[in-house]
């Protein structure tokens, strides 16, 4: 390539087209080029074919020093020279193509990295390759689906961790849907998602797994919900139950909270009022020890003085 010759195509990197031109429009770069394969042969009966005529196509590529490319590729259309073929015409096939001829294939395998590993919104996405929604979503599902599929993906896995999350809130039209997530604890990633939060929903995952690769976790980190502790057996009951954090604080939290209800209402006989002692402290109750200063620890031990007469709430703290 002394001459210049060859260096378009090879900034480019897709072999098999010729640049023949390059225009710089409205916020986009537009890359013309033309296929050089010579030759082609009929699928059908195997004649050699000839060439008929040409066509543009029009897809998107990687951008171009940082902007939007469009790629415009000067494309045969071959024609089977037996008579008695039924194959008649075709274009070639070009392998940096995706399925739909709308994206060429790294432009589809980086979006899905975009939406996949990057974790980018499909939506954000299609604006910056300048394509619909459903484009860069069906790009996903066909790059995603062999690495999700990939066996070795995932690997031996020592801590699992199991949790639910609110995929679609409710409307007039259905309830709230949920979806359980798995996780790599140590690993730090995702293993896969189930559709639902019930019982039957994750035992029906265990069941489907490999029973070679449950055998190697240890340790299975839940809320405490009874239908994961449920969903989990028979298949991983030789592993250690732990519950996360997060959510036995959140239980402890809750028990306090009740015992404060409580003592209140058979106090005063009736709900928390803002003027009332341990309405005011509610807040308070449930902070941290190692959190609260010594304004806040004065504020919350008067309140317990004033409206929890038998000790009742304050033993619930101390053991919170």
């Amino acid at each position: 390539m002394g001459d210049g010759s060859g260096l378009a195509e090879a900034m480019l990197g897709i072999d098999g087209v010729r640049v023949t031109n390059v225009v710089e429009g409205d916020g986009e770069v537009t890359i013309e080029v033309e296929t050089t394969e010579p030759r082609a042969w009929c699928e059908r009966c195997g004649c050699r074919a000839e060439s008929q005529d040409r066509m543009w196509v029009d897809v998107r590529d990687l951008e171009c020093f940082g902007r939007p490319t469009r790629l415009r590729i000067w494309k045969r259309r071959w024609r089977c020279r037996e008579v008695l073929c039924a194959a008649r015409t075709w274009t070639e096939p070009l392998e940096f193509l995706d399925a739909q001829v709308v994206l060429t294939r790294r432009t589809g395998a980086e979006a899905c990295r975009r939406v996949g590993e990057l974790a980018r919104p499909v939506s954000q996405v299609a604006d910056e390759f300048g394509v619909c929604w459903e484009t860069v979503m069906n790009a996903v599902v066909e790059h995603g689906t062999p690495l999700v599929d990939d066996p070795n993906r995932v690997g031996a896995v020592r801590q699992l961790g199991v949790d639910e999350t609110s995929y679609l809130r409710a409307n007039r039209h259905h309830h709230t849907i949920y979806a359980t997530g798995l996780v790599d604890l140590e690993a730090r990633r995702l293993i896969d998602m189930v559709e639902g939060n019930a019982t039957a929903d994750l035992r029906k995952w265990t069941a489907n797994a490999d029973p070679a690769w449950l055998k190697g976790i240890e340790v299975v980190a839940t809320d405490l919900a009874q239908s994961f502790r449920a969903g989990l057996s028979p298949h991983l009951d030789h592993a250690i139950r732990v519950a996360d954090p997060f959510h036995v604080v959140r239980v402890a939290n809750r028990c306090l909270d009740a015992v404060r209800r409580r003592v209140q209402n058979e106090t005063l006989g009736h709900r928390g009022r803002k003027n009332n002692p341990l309405y005011k402290i509610r807040k308070l109750l449930l902070t941290g020890s190692e959190r609260l200063n010594e304004r806040g620890r004065d504020r919350m031990l008067l309140g317990l003085r004033v409206g929890d007469p038998d000790d009742e709430l304050v033993g619930a703290w101390l053991a919170n």
